[in-house]
């Protein structure tokens, strides 16, 4: 009886088995990356050069005027050959495993990095790149047709550009619908003589204009500083140009495949027919149009050629057609990607109506954002650079490494090889690092290292950012920040011995223990490193600026003007000597000072404040004289709000100095020491933030002390205190990476923990702080940026993402929805506080000066 209700039960599952696979099967017929395998090898040739050759060919003589003769071409050469065969290893390894197909990026990914690591990889470069891409294309395709309109009834009324981008959303509405990769063909063959016909156009046109009698080919940028911006952004539109790799394996899987005739084959031949279009349409277009115009060439070649008319109308008519048949390329693995969702993981049923309502709702989404931000284009520039160039130019090669490259001294490897010996020089290893080699702090460590960490001078632009932010908004803000700043740090230090009889140290340890060995090093450390050198850079400018301040305040007689160099300099020589501290506990006292110095300085800015009074004329309105700049302003003053939260970046590493036993564990004290420097941190900010803004209004200084201008001695005072200050948050901040790097260097590299090799490794890494510093004392509006990106994360919501990994709270309790409230502010204030550091970085471009 038993083995015949065993067999029975065979049956059963073989049967749930079969339904499983017949079901997977249908959905896998009806998605459109896999609906359809019938395609031609011409049919990838004009795939890829829809994909590649999109209207940014335009801009490539701009690029050049912008490279150079000798860098352009190089650039344009490199470009070229680098991704034909960063190209090559992704049709290569589309079916490396026998019976197995990639047909999507996210999967060659996943097979490569892992399947959770491979999908947090791909799929949000390859998103930025192909929704960017439609968005821009959106914008173009309704520029084109106003152009057109524009050049063929020069004397009709006006038409917004609204409405041309929503009549070339119209068609999408339409084309959207087609199911797959094979039925768009007809649009992609179509888009593809298009591409060749305008950039024919263009060049052609150029070489029939000659080149013009007052052409110049040096770089247009008055300052070294303009010059190597524009050369920075150049790099950016040749990226651009060259994103066709994110639908390359997309377009590989609508190809047959067999054993004996891999889809490798015609895949390659549409690829290389495809990269000498690309050639023909790149080269002539960059290198004619640059040599006609020069440096005066427009940013899109066809403005420049304003004659004739017919022509120029012609060529922005096949724009459209090119660029209507391109977002289709880049729409369909989109498409794809939500439609996977629904009906894999969601349970939808793959129906008509379910495609019809997800890819008008894409169309009308890409349409909404084209018409809201024209200047997307401009912001892709800068947030594709992260998508564009990874996507194309390195991560096929680093998959390649990943898959192909031996095991040997891998993690297996080690870990098999683990013995009594090793473990003894681990412990060695261990007590020689700074993070480890001391744990006999007490609580107040904890307090006077967390207020030293969390109270930057930072705290002095706190009354800027309220006057951007206005008296509602900015004390909302202000108390948010404080309350999920001060919750995501009670997280982290219970987190810290989480695991019976093990601590985690470092805040990439916890990241490992959450998100997984190799996923959790790359969520944390880059983020953590922006972070802590970035705040050292600062730090090193804003010791010198302050050493300057007080230089030329206390010398009232004309005294020789000396450089911000040599005070960066004096400041910095004070580092290669505490540097070489071991440990946490080693710079306690100096930790101690810069505490006091923080409270200090702080009560003088808004006790002067206080002192000076209200002033006459104070206005409390916004400063900006337009929407856009308000709200802009607005962005950047929630970058100035989580610049002043950075303390998280080194919690662990200071709680990791305090003794710890299973009677008492080290969150007691550590926790302790949190509150008080919590409570130290409330009486620096909010008093500074708003009687700084209430005493001055909008017409506050971004630096409180530079409104304080008297009395002198008062102002000298707060400078040295800001000194004082900063040097010990520089040695707080620099202790973490010391850890990384000396870990990195004994335990990967094999060096032998020594002294001389710490006072080398501290010595450069000061040496180098100094040296950015120096040469771009205009860090901290780049920090004010590139930060957005680290500090809202570390610090508001990557600890609460740790949380639910490591501890799965019950859904739609309490603690689940704190936990995503958090995680969804801190994800506004990384995606907007960064918009704003760009304006600014913008607006400020041109005073940026290197070594001033």
């Amino acid at each position: 009886m038993g083995t015949e209700a065993r067999t029975e039960n065979d049956y059963a599952r073989n049967d749930s088995y079969d339904e499983k696979l017949a079901r997977q099967k249908a959905i896998d017929d009806w998605l459109p990356i896999t609906s359809s395998r019938n395609a031609k090898w011409w049919y990838s040739a004009f795939h890829n050069v829809t994909a590649m050759v999109g209207a940014g060919v335009l801009s490539l003589p701009y690029a050049m005027s912008e490279l150079g003769w000798g860098p352009g071409v190089a650039v344009l050469v490199l470009s070229w050959v680098i991704t034909l065969y960063t190209l090559w290893q992704m049709v290569e390894m589309h079916e490396m495993v026998p019976g197995k197909r990639f047909d999507r990026y996210h999967e060659l990914g996943q097979y490569a990095f892992g399947e959770k690591l491979g999908l947090y990889i791909v799929v949000p470069q390859q998103l930025v790149v192909e929704v960017g891409v439609c968005i821009v294309y959106m914008v173009t395709g309704g520029k084109s047709l106003k152009k057109f309109h524009d050049t063929v009834c020069s004397s009709c009324k006006d038409i917004k550009l609204t409405y041309f981008i929503m009549i070339f959303a119209s068609v999408h509405f339409v084309l959207s619908h087609l199911p797959n990769f094979n039925s768009i063909s007809g649009v992609s063959l179509a888009a593809a003589v298009m591409s060749l016909s305008y950039s024919t156009i263009a060049w052609g046109a150029s070489v029939d204009k000659g080149v013009q009698p007052d052409v110049q080919y040096g770089y247009k940028a008055k300052t070294a500083a303009g010059t190597v911006f524009n050369f920075f952004s150049a790099l950016g539109d040749v990226a651009f140009a060259y994103a066709g790799h994110n639908v390359v394996l997309e377009i590989q899987a609508t190809i047959p495949s067999t054993p004996e005739k891999p889809s490798k084959g015609p895949m390659w031949r549409g690829v290389i027919v495809a990269y000498i279009v690309v050639a023909l349409c790149y080269f002539p277009v960059a290198l004619v149009g640059y040599w006609m115009f020069g440096n005066s060439v427009q940013d899109n070649i066809l403005i420049s050629l304003e004659k004739p008319a017919w022509l120029i109308a012609m060529a922005n008519m096949f724009v459209v057609v090119h660029v209507i048949g391109s977002y289709q390329i880049y729409a369909m693995p989109v498409f794809d990607m939500m439609e996977t969702v629904l009906v894999k993981k969601l349970n939808f049923r793959p129906t008509r109506t379910l495609r019809f309502i997800v890819r008008n709702f894409y169309v009308a989404l890409t349409m909404f954002i084209g018409i809201t931000f024209p200047f997307f284009g401009g912001l892709l520039g800068f947030f594709g650079g992260f998508a564009f160039a990874p996507t194309t130019y390195f991560l096929p090669c680093i998959m390649w490494l990943a898959i192909y490259k031996p095991r040997k001294f891998g993690l297996s490897w080690w870990t098999n090889w683990v013995d009594d010996e090793k473990l003894k020089k681990q412990k060695e290893i261990d007590d020689w690092l700074p993070i480890t080699s001391s744990r006999n702090a007490k609580w107040w460590y904890a307090a006077f290292h967390n207020v030293t960490a969390m109270v930057g001078a930072g705290v002095l632009s706190l009354p800027s950012a309220m006057s951007n932010l206005g008296w509602g908004p900015g004390v909302v803000i202000l108390i948010l920040s404080w309350i999920i700043t001060l919750y995501t740090l009670w997280q982290m230090v219970e987190m810290h011995e989480m695991v019976p009889g093990k601590r985690f140290d470092r805040y990439h340890e916890l990241g490992q223990h959450a998100f997984g060995e190799k996923l959790g090093l790359y969520i944390v450390v880059p983020q953590q490193l922006i972070v802590e050198v970035g705040v050292d850079i600062v730090y090193m400018v804003t010791g010198g600026q302050s050493l300057m301040k007080i230089y030329n305040l206390v010398c009232n007689k004309p005294c020789k003007d000396i450089k911000q160099t040599y005070f960066i300099m004096i400041f910095a020589s004070v580092h290669f000597v505490l540097a070489h501290l071991p440990n946490f506990n080693s710079i306690s006292g100096v930790s101690l000072a810069a505490a006091v110095m923080s409270l200090t300085y702080s009560t003088i800015a808004w006790t002067a404040s206080v002192h000076k009074g209200r002033q006459p004329d104070v206005q409390y309105g916004y400063k900006a004289s337009s929407t856009p700049g308000t709200v802009f302003n607005f962005f950047n003053a929630l970058g100035d709000v989580a610049f002043a939260y950075a303390g998280h970046n080194v919690v662990l590493e200071i709680q990791a100095t305090i003794p710890s036993t299973p009677e008492k564990p080290s969150k007691g004290p550590m926790w302790r020491g949190v509150i008080i420097a919590y409570i130290v941190v409330a009486l620096c900010y909010f008093p500074v933030a708003l009687v700084g803004y209430y005493v001055f209004g909008n017409n506050v200084d971004d630096n409180i002390l530079k409104s304080l201008s008297k009395p002198t001695w008062l102002i000298v005072a707060a400078n040295m205190f800001v000194v004082i200050h900063v040097i010990g948050s520089y040695q707080l901040y620099a202790m973490p990476v010391f850890d990384m790097i000396e870990t990195v260097m004994v335990k990967k590299l094999h060096f032998r923990p020594s002294r001389l090799l710490r006072f080398i490794i501290r010595n450069l890494y000061v040496a180098t702080t100094m040296f950015i510093a120096i040469t771009f004392p205009f860090f901290g509006g780049l920090l004010g940026f590139f930060g957005g990106f680290a500090f809202a994360p570390t610090t508001y919501f990557l600890p609460c993402i740790m949380w639910l990994a490591v501890y799965k709270p019950k859904k739609f309790s309490l603690s689940w929805w704190t936990n995503w409230i958090c995680i969804i502010l801190g994800l506004l204030l990384m995606t907007l506080s960064p918009i704003g550091g760009l304006r600014n970085i913008i607006l400020n471009a041109k005073h940026y000066k290197f070594y001033s």
